[in-house]
């Protein structure tokens, strides 16, 4: 089972003090990326700006607004974009899950940890993105302290439901030969399906009610749109209990499908 372990483990904080001193092995890494998202923000900014031609709003959503929601996404991916999966799909194709797996703390525990860690890892370089992104981005403060408490809760919620679903996209390694197309086709249509590209207030009503179906835009619309003040009052509360619902809902499915991963390891002769 996933719970096999309690978060206070040795194991779990090596796996997370392990995981953090990797994420800083490659410090070049975050300057290119402060770079790039930089530049990023500016190129989306001249685009939606030239979109909007001067109007202060387009369907209820004014540009500035707007910009602000896409400089949050951007922030936002980079602090929650999950590890797990690959880390799983590397221990399945090198070998190294058959002895993973009989460690003291459980495998799941592990990619746990490393997750963790890699997150705790990124998070300080945001100290210098944010004030940078305030310039390059328009980012601005939550507009109440309802919608920064309501951010943080669905931003922890958005975080989980992000490393449910890639952890599910892990295990498929599992069964599969090699997961990297899956791997490629999900992180390619992820930011349209979470609203990370286009927020879904600008999709079709038919495209927009098929996506909110789907967990992925618990990972980046619902929390955003908590931030920037346009989810409030009873439909704040709503958008958390579906983040929740999706929570519970992948939780129980991970728990299912790692019970079937570990038998299935054992008819493969791991």
């Amino acid at each position: 089972m996933i719970a096999a372990a309690p978060l206070v483990h040795p194991g779990f904080v090596a796996c997370m003090r392990a995981s953090i001193r990797r994420t800083y092995a490659y410090r070049a890494r975050f300057l290119l990326w402060l770079l790039r998202t930089m530049a990023q923000l500016y190129l989306l900014r001249l685009v939606w700006e030239a979109l909007y031609a001067g109007r202060d709003a387009v369907d209820g959503i004014p540009a500035v607004m707007l910009i602000v929601y896409l400089t949050i996404a951007m922030l936002q991916e980079f602090l929650i974009q999950p590890v797990i999966v690959f880390e799983i799909d590397q221990r399945i194709m090198r070998g190294t899950v058959a002895t993973d797996i009989v460690r003291p703390i459980g495998f799941m525990w592990q990619m746990l940890g490393l997750e963790f860690g890699a997150v705790l890892g990124r998070a300080p370089v945001l100290l210098l993105a944010i004030p940078i992104s305030m310039l390059v981005g328009s980012l601005r403060l939550p507009p109440t302290p309802e919608a920064f408490a309501g951010y943080v809760a669905s931003l922890v919620l958005a975080y989980v439901i992000s490393v449910l679903v890639w952890m599910l996209v892990g295990l498929g390694g599992f069964w599969m030969t090699s997961i990297h197309g899956l791997r490629f086709l999900l992180g390619t249509v992820q930011g349209f399906l979470a609203g990370a590209l286009v927020p879904l207030w600008f999709l079709p009503d038919a495209l927009r009610t098929a996506l909110e179906l789907l967990p992925f835009q618990g990972m980046v619309f619902l929390p955003i749109s908590i931030f920037i003040g346009e989810t409030q009052g009873r439909d704040l509360l709503g958008a958390l209990a579906v983040q929740l619902f999706w929570v519970v809902a992948l939780a129980a499915l991970a728990v299912l499908v790692w019970r079937r991963a570990r038998w299935k390891l054992v008819v493969q002769g791991g």
